[in-house]
């Protein structure tokens, strides 16, 4: 495929993640300009060759209907030749290059073998119903990329949100978040599903989660195996990892300073919830 923009979702409290992957997306040599799907309302001063990209009628239907946020990148699917990311996401090879050989919808995340987040009791029908190895065709919301159109306009998928797949679009939206719902219309589009974590490319793993110890980089000693980005995806950011570096790297001093103080005020409720769950244990422990 021929990419030519890069799709990410972002505001203010994501500004810091935002901004190391762009800029680790300049770093790799990618020139593109970035579309920025705003989360809400709280928007930042975007860096040079990025612009907001608001599809009114998507995300007033977002918001009458009372949906996840993060559901506004059904945007995506109205457009073709684009690689999108969640802010939370550092690039280590240019994507250009990296998926010039593929064509269709392409993902490079593990959900392969945890396919528990991406499917619910009304969708998993859908896949097993289409393949045994259904498996292979779920994928992180997170991060994808596509060259087609999969729905031609803003209209004929909203319209087919209100008429299929109620309970996970909107029923039990909350319980779900996007990723589910993106996962069904994806399946339902019947654009051709590629997961590049699995043979015959066998990429490694994408997702920081994977990657715990110091050293990670020895599974990466052939080129080819590298993963183009990774990804924080429900990464506890306050238990640190070695491969945070990777992001910790694009921030300047002063980022990194407002990095570590947000990243200590959300560990106090945590600690404080650890330590009153304690006394309760030591207290049923003595009845």
């Amino acid at each position: 495929m021929v990419l030519d923009k890069i799709i990410t979702i972002a505001n203010s409290n994501s500004q810091l993640r935002f901004l190391a992957m762009v800029r680790s997306l300049r770093a790799v040599g990618c020139t593109l300009p970035v579309w920025v799907i705003p989360y809400d309302n709280q928007l930042f001063e975007l860096p040079d060759n990025c612009i907001w990209w608001d599809m009114e009628p998507i995300a007033s239907w977002i918001e009458k209907n009372k949906l996840w946020p993060a559901f506004k990148k059904i945007q995506c699917f109205t457009v073709k030749n684009y690689q999108f990311v969640d802010s939370d996401i550092i690039f280590q090879k240019n994507p250009e290059e990296v998926l010039e050989t593929h064509k269709g919808f392409i993902t490079s995340c593990l959900h392969w073998n945890n396919p528990a987040h991406t499917t619910t009791d009304e969708t998993i029908v859908a896949y097993k119903n289409q393949t045994t190895t259904w498996h292979k065709l779920v994928f992180n919301s997170g991060q994808w990329a596509c060259d087609k159109v999969l729905y031609p306009d803003e209209n004929m998928l909203t319209n087919y949100c209100e008429n299929n797949f109620r309970e996970t679009l909107f029923t039990n939206n909350y319980n779900y978040k996007d990723q589910a719902g993106i996962n069904i219309l994806v399946l339902k589009s019947k654009v051709a599903i590629t997961n590049i974590t699995l043979p015959p490319f066998n990429m490694e793993s994408t997702w920081a989660g994977d990657y715990v110890d110091a050293g990670f980089e020895k599974y990466w000693v052939e080129q080819e195996k590298m993963p183009y980005l990774i990804h924080w995806a429900g990464c506890n950011m306050c238990v640190p990892r070695a491969v945070d570096e990777l992001f910790y790297q694009y921030l300047t001093d002063v980022e990194k300073q407002e990095w570590d103080e947000k990243i200590k005020n959300e560990k106090k409720p945590k600690i404080a919830f650890l330590q009153k769950l304690k006394k309760i244990k030591e207290v049923l422990k003595s009845v």
